[in-house]
Protein backbone atom coordinates (compact mmCIF):
# COMPACT_ATOMS: atom_id res chain seq x y z
CA UNK A 1 0.00 0.00 0.00
CA UNK A 2 1.36 3.41 -0.98
CA UNK A 3 0.61 6.62 1.12
CA UNK A 4 1.99 10.18 1.37
CA UNK A 5 4.23 10.96 4.03
CA UNK A 6 3.44 14.76 3.38
CA UNK A 7 1.99 17.08 1.55
CA UNK A 8 3.87 20.05 0.39
CA UNK A 9 2.58 23.35 -0.91
CA UNK A 10 5.16 23.32 -3.96
CA UNK A 11 6.58 20.77 -6.77
CA UNK A 12 7.23 17.36 -3.81
CA UNK A 13 5.64 14.36 -3.58
CA UNK A 14 6.99 12.09 -0.56
CA UNK A 15 5.17 8.59 -0.84
CA UNK A 16 5.76 5.05 0.98
CA UNK A 17 5.38 1.85 0.43
CA UNK A 18 4.02 0.02 2.97
CA UNK A 19 3.00 -3.54 1.67
CA UNK A 20 2.45 -4.91 -1.40
CA UNK A 21 2.59 -2.05 -4.46
CA UNK A 22 -0.86 -2.55 -6.44
CA UNK A 23 -2.97 -0.65 -9.86
CA UNK A 24 -4.70 1.19 -6.73
CA UNK A 25 -1.34 2.62 -6.24
CA UNK A 26 -0.01 2.71 -9.44
CA UNK A 27 -2.91 5.11 -9.95
CA UNK A 28 -2.79 7.33 -6.37
CA UNK A 29 0.64 7.77 -7.78
CA UNK A 30 -0.23 9.06 -11.23
CA UNK A 31 -2.83 11.54 -10.00
CA UNK A 32 -0.67 12.83 -7.46
CA UNK A 33 1.84 13.21 -9.78
CA UNK A 34 -0.43 14.84 -12.62
CA UNK A 35 -2.02 17.41 -9.58
CA UNK A 36 1.41 18.62 -9.41
CA UNK A 37 2.19 19.10 -13.00
CA UNK A 38 -1.59 20.96 -13.11
CA UNK A 39 -0.43 23.56 -10.75
CA UNK A 40 1.66 24.68 -13.20
CA UNK A 41 4.99 23.02 -11.92
CA UNK A 42 7.45 22.45 -14.66
CA UNK A 43 9.20 19.04 -13.10
CA UNK A 44 7.54 17.32 -9.74
CA UNK A 45 10.41 15.57 -6.89
CA UNK A 46 9.64 12.60 -5.47
CA UNK A 47 10.42 10.80 -2.47
CA UNK A 48 9.73 6.83 -2.17
CA UNK A 49 10.63 5.52 0.97
CA UNK A 50 10.63 1.56 1.13
CA UNK A 51 11.68 -0.65 3.19
CA UNK A 52 13.47 -2.94 1.55
CA UNK A 53 13.66 -5.60 -1.36
CA UNK A 54 10.76 -7.68 0.64
CA UNK A 55 8.08 -5.50 -0.47
CA UNK A 56 8.65 -6.30 -3.52
CA UNK A 57 8.18 -10.08 -3.47
CA UNK A 58 4.59 -10.11 -3.62
CA UNK A 59 4.19 -6.86 -6.15
CA UNK A 60 1.36 -6.68 -8.74
CA UNK A 61 3.10 -7.39 -12.32
CA UNK A 62 0.43 -5.27 -14.11
CA UNK A 63 0.87 -2.21 -11.63
CA UNK A 64 4.64 -2.74 -11.99
CA UNK A 65 4.69 -2.38 -15.33
CA UNK A 66 1.85 0.07 -15.52
CA UNK A 67 3.24 2.13 -13.21
CA UNK A 68 6.70 1.56 -15.62
CA UNK A 69 5.36 2.64 -18.73
CA UNK A 70 3.63 5.87 -16.65
CA UNK A 71 7.13 7.06 -15.58
CA UNK A 72 8.78 6.43 -18.55
CA UNK A 73 6.28 8.76 -20.51
CA UNK A 74 6.27 11.39 -17.92
CA UNK A 75 10.07 10.38 -17.90
CA UNK A 76 11.29 14.99 -18.41
CA UNK A 77 8.56 16.00 -16.09
CA UNK A 78 10.41 14.47 -12.91
CA UNK A 79 12.92 16.82 -11.15
CA UNK A 80 14.78 15.24 -7.72
CA UNK A 81 13.89 11.68 -6.57
CA UNK A 82 15.14 10.50 -3.14
CA UNK A 83 14.63 7.14 -2.37
CA UNK A 84 14.50 6.63 0.81
CA UNK A 85 15.24 2.85 2.48
CA UNK A 86 17.63 0.08 4.27
CA UNK A 87 19.32 -1.70 1.83
CA UNK A 88 22.45 -1.68 0.02
CA UNK A 89 21.04 -3.24 -3.06
CA UNK A 90 18.31 -0.88 -3.42
CA UNK A 91 21.26 1.84 -2.56
CA UNK A 92 23.79 0.51 -5.11
CA UNK A 93 20.71 0.44 -8.20
CA UNK A 94 20.03 3.72 -7.13
CA UNK A 95 23.56 5.25 -7.22
CA UNK A 96 24.32 3.60 -10.84
CA UNK A 97 20.58 4.67 -12.07
CA UNK A 98 21.25 8.65 -11.12
CA UNK A 99 24.61 8.13 -13.18
CA UNK A 100 22.50 7.17 -16.08
CA UNK A 101 19.44 8.96 -16.10
CA UNK A 102 21.02 12.28 -15.45
CA UNK A 103 22.83 11.92 -18.72
CA UNK A 104 19.13 11.28 -20.61
CA UNK A 105 17.76 14.32 -18.59
CA UNK A 106 19.73 17.04 -16.86
CA UNK A 107 16.60 17.98 -14.73
CA UNK A 108 16.74 14.68 -12.53
CA UNK A 109 18.67 14.02 -10.07
CA UNK A 110 18.32 10.66 -7.94
CA UNK A 111 19.43 10.24 -4.32
CA UNK A 112 19.69 7.51 -1.83
CA UNK A 113 19.01 7.97 1.83
CA UNK A 114 18.90 5.81 4.72
CA UNK A 115 15.94 5.70 6.91
CA UNK A 116 17.33 7.83 9.74
CA UNK A 117 18.29 10.38 6.89
CA UNK A 118 14.36 11.02 5.79
CA UNK A 119 14.47 14.65 7.09
CA UNK A 120 17.20 14.98 4.91
CA UNK A 121 15.69 13.29 2.04
CA UNK A 122 12.59 15.57 2.67
CA UNK A 123 14.82 18.70 2.21
CA UNK A 124 16.16 17.04 -0.71
CA UNK A 125 13.11 17.19 -2.36
CA UNK A 126 11.41 20.50 -0.83
CA UNK A 127 14.24 22.29 0.25
CA UNK A 128 11.95 25.83 0.74
CA UNK A 129 9.67 24.08 3.05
Amino acid sequence: MLHQIKTFKGNALALELTGTFTQEDEKLCEQLFTEKINEGHEHVNLLFKVKDMTQFKDMDIKAFFSGESWGIKNFGKIGRCAVVAHSNFIRTAVNIESKVLHRISNALEEKYFDEEQLDEALKFVSPDE
